[in-house]
C-alpha cells in the first residue's frame, strides 16, 4: 500500500465536521503500517533510483543500486532495512537533500550510502531536508 497524498489528508481534515474523520484516521493508519519490498536494479543515480512509496521498506537482493525517498514534508518518517547484500545509495526526490552526518547534507544528485544489513530511519522536520538515523 502506498503513501497517502498529504494534500488529500489535509483536505479530508478541513472538510469534516468531526474532530477526526474516519477516512482520515484510516489514511493515517494506512500510512503508518504501509510496507514495500524493493529489488533494486539499475545505476546508482538519482535518475535511475526506484521510488520508495511506503513508510516501511525492505531492499531485497539486488546489485548496488539506488532508491529515492518520496517528496519531503514535515512529519514524514520512512524506515528502511537493507537486506540486499550490497550497499545502496539513497536519494531525495528532486532538490530534497539527505543528511550524511551531523549538519552535513549530500547534494540532491549525490545521495548517501546505506550499508548492507543496515537499517535507517529517514525523517523530515523541514521541507526539502531528510534527517537520518542509522544502525551502521
Amino acid at each position: 500500500m502506498g503513501l497517502p497524498n498529504k494534500n488529500t489528508l489535509l483536505q479530508r481534515f478541513l472538510q469534516s465536521k468531526q474532530l477526526i474523520p474516519g477516512d482520515w484516521a484510516n489514511a493515517v493508519t494506512d500510512f503508518l503500517t504501509s510496507f514495500q519490498a524493493l529489488v533494486l536494479v539499475g545505476a546508482a543515480t538519482q535518475a535511475a533510483a526506484l521510488t520508495v512509496n511506503a513508510a516501511n521498506v525492505e531492499f531485497l537482493a539486488g546489485a548496488a543500486s539506488a532508491a529515492k525517498l518520496p517528496p519531503s514534508y514535515p512529519g514524514a518518517i520512512i524506515n528502511v532495512l537493507n537486506n540486499s547484500g550490497n550497499a545502496q545509495q539513497i536519494f531525495g526526490t528532486g532538490a530534497d537533500v539527505v543528511q550524511t552526518s551531523g549538519t552535513t547534507y549530500a547534494a540532491a544528485a549525490t545521495g548517501v550510502a546505506l550499508a548492507s544489513l543496515a537499517s535507517a530511519t529517514y525523517f523530515c522536520i523541514k521541507a526539502g531536508f531528510w534527517q537520518r538515523s542509522t544502525t551502521a
